[in-house]
């Protein structure tokens, strides 16, 4: 009785966890350039009691018994399927319609810190620096970077605004044609990526210890490679949450949550049966 109790706490930890996935993802449905993630499950380490070995009778099942201790999230996987596109008509909305490719973004964290994350959120702005110059940002206030790694400065102010081939920004001011490649990544293995927040992604730090090169988690978009990007100006992508499925899951892990509960108020009334006999 007491291990029921311990394998159905264990199992109500986890299923906690992935509740709160699912809420993330429907709290995040409308949030552009938002990926979904789910968890996937196995079972905790189980015990073999070999409570049979004087039975000499023929069986067609192995001897003993197996219990086990629960389950656990075994992954927490980021799907990177494409979003639907939404037409806004502003220059500065750029989506992608190509997966996994992201926006370089320079943030700054509560403590003045800055690390590089990536991005899909294309809706982007002029903050200005002074009266001549402009910097751009994102909706969160932080930089965009060329593909150098650089922030993007631009002289002002800005009177068109241009995407062109390969990821290339072509701004108009005062007559002059100003031009920046925009920062693009290919992240091949996102499995490995850490959620930052709802749309930032970063690397994670822990790469050497597990010994994969940043060169294998994502790919710099540079020279001729820039020739695959698919981007889009005037729009922007929508989160690729299906929320009638979202809605079905959520169901499914609150049913589970509460037959596990079930499972713990049953051992405990038995265990109180077997002390009232006693």
């Amino acid at each position: 009785m007491i291990r029921t109790m311990v394998t159905a706490t264990n199992t109500m930890g986890q299923l906690q966890k992935q509740l709160d996935m699912i809420s993330n993802n429907i709290a995040n449905s409308s949030t552009t350039g938002y990926k979904q993630t789910t968890a996937t499950f196995n079972s905790l380490l189980t015990q073999q009691v070999q409570n049979q070995r004087g039975d000499t009778a023929e069986r067609q099942t192995p001897f003993g018994v197996r219990m086990g201790n629960g389950a656990r999230i075994a992954q927490s996987q980021l799907l990177g399927q494409q979003g639907s596109l939404q037409r806004s008509d502003r220059p500065l909305d750029f989506a992608f319609n190509t997966e996994n490719q992201y926006f370089k973004v320079l943030v700054q964290d509560a403590e003045g810190n800055t690390e590089q994350n990536f991005t899909r959120k294309g809706d982007f702005f002029f903050s200005p620096i002074n009266d001549d110059e402009v910097m751009l940002v994102d909706g969160q206030g932080n930089a965009i970077l060329s593909q150098n790694d650089e922030i993007i400065t631009l002289d002002g102010p800005v009177d068109e605004i241009q995407l062109r081939d390969n990821g290339v920004l072509a701004v108009n001011a005062n007559g002059t044609e100003q031009q920046v490649e925009l920062g693009i990544v290919d992240i091949q293995r996102p499995q490995l990526m850490d959620r930052v927040s709802s749309v930032y992604l970063g690397l994670p730090a822990n790469l050497d210890e597990l010994g994969v090169d940043p060169g294998e988690v994502l790919v710099q978009l540079e020279g001729a490679l820039r020739g695959g990007i698919g981007l889009e100006q005037g729009a922007l992508e929508q989160s690729n949450v299906d929320l009638s499925q979202s809605f079905t899951d959520l169901i499914e892990v609150q049913r589970n949550y509460q037959f596990h509960s079930r499972a713990i108020s049953i051992s405990d009334q038995m265990s109180g049966l077997v002390n009232g006999m006693r």
